[in-house]
């Protein structure tokens, strides 16, 4: 059976370099998505960074001599049906003409001696017995130490005379950019959205969008642009990047996502959508630009990278309007959030060991760990599983736990880059059970949390989610309560009137879980809203119509993900017919007209394919598979054409 084996290499910390931000964490996640989602055994993927492997089991040291074993090891294991990608995020030299990767221990004076010529890397990838192999390089350069070159340039007239299909961040004279926004580089951070929430699985798929969404993440993060180059021997444009057997599993990445649909990923309104997602990714540009990935320079030199074509940024859509909350609302979250905040003061002022809760009458309201929706239990009602031990919960340090549990919450939370928790999570750990990393995790934790960025949009959401945990079933209960109070009673029209401010309360909770993603519970909310409150019923009834159309959309989206077939161009035209349902008012249609526009340029692509290997009459009828009113159909026809004449 075939298999995928990865190299993948981050290096933060140079011994004799300025230091990089976020290499580490490019080259962490993208083996996490290889071997959690993709389904990736943890041992075919060699990860070379400088996290310790204390921190992140199976980590090894990037240095020249283990980068270039394991490099050797991993093309010794790949078989004749298997994939070999090469991932490298770090600095990179051209010297003398040779383009260099620099390993942690390069020495900027003896580039020759201390650096690895991407030349080599090229050679050992393509000796071994793998049948396909991709280069994946998102090289800085270091600025201070080398003078200025063209880095990049060699690497892609090899890649082209080898037939290496290549992916390279940025162009010769540009520089690689990365930003404390996404705590990524931009090119790396483009890949993996592709990867996970646009079904960017093939290789000129990732190709064609890198080309659009690195340069639109360089314009929103203000830094200058990078335009990505890739290189697609004819033969490797169907490369999978991911085992055929996991193209239709993956279900997405951490709660943090870009707004897009199709991988089982929530497209919300707001706190899990990254500042790099706020601007919406533009619609890909024609995978046909990629066939002639290098061309010659317009001044007779030596040949230049061109990139695929880009296509106008789309506009952003517009912000949601925050719901009228009403004052008392407020008031009760700021109270709520104070309780919290005394409760566990040990824990937010230092105190490693924090003091438990005092027992109750009554448990509090936990969040469950992974950031889903508690549950409404009304007064009275028993609680499910109620002999179950609770859950421990980092915010409510009662929760019985003890320090090898805490410690690998702690780990599980760094690696999700959920830094907040983690360092919770180690303030409960006892001093005699810290192990010899103690202090380099709490760093690591504090730093993450320091680099945080927030947004006015994630702070109105974390305001609506603030309430959220509360029942929306108590407001119902109150307001049945409140119903007993008689026509005629001195109280009566101040019930009526917390009846009908009740009623709204309930529908904004509604809104706070849509605000997390969560429509079966919003849903479940709005649902309590009284049918004599004529006003808020009809709106309630009304989202509710709207939330279950957005469940529709997104099924139908993830449907269509999942019937794709590499060189199948019915498969790609059935899924275009499938998303067409989508209605145009509402937020997944974008995101449904940008995949009907790359899936019909697929379809074309499949019948180019074929006709470049003589199957003229296999590639008409691919051609002919191409749905009217796509971006693609017009040259499908004209392809047609031409082809009947041959």
């Amino acid at each position: 059976m075939a298999s995928h084996w990865p190299i993948v290499v981050g290096i933060n910390q140079y011994q004799q370099l300025q230091p990089l931000m976020y290499a580490q964490f490019d080259a962490i996640e993208l083996k996490d998505f290889l071997v959690q989602e993709a389904g990736l055994a943890p041992d075919a993927c060699a990860l070379l960074t400088d996290v310790s492997p204390m921190v992140y089991q199976g980590a090894a040291f990037p240095s020249r001599d283990v980068l270039l074993q394991r490099l050797s090891q991993t093309v010794a294991k790949a078989g004749a049906n298997d994939t070999l990608l090469f991932f490298f995020s770090g600095y990179g030299v051209s010297w003398e003409g040779q383009d260099y990767l620099l390993p942690i221990d390069a020495d900027p004076s003896r580039i020759v001696q201390t650096g690895i010529l991407i030349a080599d890397v090229f050679k050992t990838l393509t000796e071994g017995a793998a049948s396909q192999v991709l280069v994946m390089l998102d090289m800085n350069r270091p600025q201070s130490a080398i003078a200025p070159s063209r880095l990049g340039q060699q690497t892609l007239e090899l890649a082209q005379d080898l037939e290496i299909p290549l992916l390279l961040s940025c162009q010769p004279q540009e520089f690689s950019q990365e930003t404390l926004a996404v705590r990524h580089g931009l090119f790396t951070e483009a890949m993996l959205e592709g990867l996970r929430f646009h079904g960017c699985l093939t290789l000129t798929q990732l190709a064609d969008y890198l080309a659009t969404r690195v340069p639109e993440l360089c314009r929103h993060h203000w830094r200058p642009e990078q335009h990505p180059v890739a290189v697609i021997p004819a033969a490797q444009r169907f490369l999978m990047l991911v085992p055929p057997a996991a193209a239709g599993t993956i279900a997405g990445g951490p709660s943090l996502a870009p707004p897009i649909l199709g991988d089982g990923v929530p497209l919300v309104d707001g706190p899990s959508v990254p500042p790099s997602a706020l601007v919406p990714p533009s619609l890909p540009a024609s995978l046909a630009a990629a066939e002639e990935p290098l061309v010659t320079a317009a001044d007779g030199g030596a040949p230049t990278a061109t990139p695929a074509t880009q296509t106008e940024e789309t506009a952003p859509p517009p912000k949601t309007q925050a719901p009228g909350w009403p004052q008392w609302a407020i008031l009760g979250a700021g109270v709520l959030l104070l309780g919290v905040l005394l409760r566990n003061q040990a824990v937010f002022w230092g105190n490693r060991t924090p003091t438990p809760d005092l027992p109750g009458t009554e448990a509090p309201l936990t969040p469950l760990p992974d950031g889903g929706e508690t549950t409404d239990v009304s007064p009275g009602e028993a609680p499910a599983e109620e002999t179950a031990p609770p859950t421990p919960n980092p915010l409510f340090p009662g929760t019985t736990i003890d320090g090898p549990t805490a410690l690998g919450l702690a780990r599980q939370a760094l690696a999700g880059r959920q830094f907040g928790e983690a360092l919770t999570w180690l303030n409960q750990i006892p001093e005699g059970e810290r192990p010899e990393d103690f202090d380099a995790l709490v760093a690591q934790a504090e730093a993450g949390q320091a680099s945080a960025v927030v947004t006015g949009e994630v702070i109105l959401n974390d305001a609506r989610r603030l309430v959220e945990p509360v029942p929306a079933s108590l407001f119902n209960d109150a307001i049945e309560r409140a119903r007993q109070v008689p026509v005629g009673d001195p109280q009566y029209d101040r019930a009526q009137a917390d009846i009908a401010r009740w009623s709204q309360v309930i529908l904004d909770l509604a809104e706070g879980r849509v605000a997390a993603g969560n429509f079966d519970g919003a849903i479940a909310a709005a649902s309590l809203v009284p049918a004599d409150q004529a006003e808020t019923y009809a709106q309630a009834q009304a989202s509710i119509q709207r939330w279950q159309q957005r469940q529709t959309n997104r099924q139908l989206l993830q449907q269509a993900q999942g019937m794709l077939q590499p060189d199948q161009a019915t498969s790609f035209r059935d899924a275009i017919v499938l998303v067409q349902q989508i209605p145009a008012d509402y937020p997944e249609y974008p995101v449904a007209q940008e995949r009907i526009s790359q899936w019909s340029q697929d379809i074309l692509v499949i019948a180019r394919a074929r006709a470049a290997a003589g199957d003229v009459a296999g590639a008409i009828a691919a051609a002919e598979r191409v749905p009217p009113n796509t971006s693609a159909y017009d040259q499908a026809q004209q392809e047609i054409q031409t082809w009947q004449g041959q």
